[in-house]
């Protein structure tokens, strides 16, 4: 069997997307081929051979793709704390000869076998994704509300189905509508446009931090939002195959700082990386996470949802699609 794996990332996240390889290639030695598919864009000589020698040293296979060669028609005006390669997945259907692949953020960990999730079944749909309780744009982007909200850290890609989806023409239109700036930008981009053709997959191949957040404090309010039983959640959170590591709640594991529950498995992949000895970098966790996890503890993750939903409502009125 073959697997096609996408990282995309400027030099800042070459060491965490060489761990994240690491972690892919541990855990999944049994697979006969694995393709990287390295999005680039300003990455050095040196960051493109380090993640060339690792794929090497498991007898897995680089593939350099710049971002302009695949995104060289993406006309964006922010991307707020992000890099414009968030956006690769849209083109990956620019790429000659490839089907399917599984996008991975940088910012992920492989603990388990990707066969299941590699021969999941998208025939009729664009992608799968997992669904995220994050979707205060779902009404800004006209996104149906008896659809669910997915977050794109995690994207298995029917790249065949998205060629004759016409997928990149409709997203440049869509950044176009919203003026370079569209809301939750790849993420909101491919909700909006494939909302009838994303396949929700198990939520153990993307454990977000807020499912971990939710599942302690209200596992059941958790589920009530999303289409996954209260059982789903709680295997997913025991047994999960992709860790994420989002900044809220936790804060990142490259951080000393970082209290996220599965801090150590991040720290052991770096521990038998050529960043090993590279000390942990400290930042603060901003101080309005730090009054929603006091709020949360007070009054319960339904109530400050509630209100955090009530807020950004608010302030979406003032928002105009340009």
């Amino acid at each position: 069997m073959t697997i096609n794996i996408a990282y995309s990332c400027n030099e800042f996240y070459v060491p965490q997307t060489g761990i994240s390889m690491i972690s892919v290639f541990e855990n999944n030695k049994d697979i006969d081929e694995i393709n990287i598919f390295f999005i680039s864009k300003d990455v050095s000589e040196d960051g493109i051979q380090v993640l060339k020698d690792i794929c090497e040293t498991y007898g897995r296979n680089l593939l350099l793709v710049p971002f302009e060669s695949i995104a060289y028609d993406l006309n964006i005006t922010s991307t707020g704390r992000h890099i414009e390669t968030v956006y690769a997945k849209i083109f990956f259907s620019r790429i000659e000869g490839l089907n399917k692949i599984l996008y991975l953020d940088s910012d992920t960990i492989v603990v388990g076998d990707l066969t299941e999730l590699w021969n999941t079944d998208l025939s009729d749909f664009c992608m799968g994704m997992v669904e995220t309780p994050s979707d205060r744009s779902r009404s800004v982007l006209n996104i149906n509300p008896l659809n669910q909200f997915f977050n794109d850290g995690v994207v298995l890609v029917n790249v065949e189905y998205c060629r004759d989806f016409g997928l990149i023409e409709k997203a440049n239109k869509l950044i176009e509508d919203y003026s370079g700036n569209p809301p939750v930008l790849s993420e909101g981009i491919l909700n909006a446009i494939c909302q009838d053709s994303i396949l929700s997959l198990k939520p153990q191949f993307n454990l977000m931090s807020g499912f971990l957040e939710y599942a302690m404090s209200n596992v059941k309010y958790l589920s009530s939002k999303l289409s996954y039983s209260v059982e789903e959640i709680q295997f997913a959170c025991s047994n999960p195959v992709v860790i994420h590591y989002l900044s809220a709640f936790y804060n990142r594991p490259w951080f000393v700082n970082c209290t996220h529950p599965y801090k150590q498995k991040y720290l052991y992949y770096k521990s038998i990386s050529i960043w090993k000895d590279t000390e942990l970098l400290y930042k603060p966790i901003p101080l309005k996470l730090r009054i929603i996890k006091k709020l949360i503890s007070v009054f319960g993750i339904k109530f400050v949802d509630k209100m955090s939903y009530q807020t950004h409502t608010f302030k979406k009125m003032s928002y105009r699609k340009l």
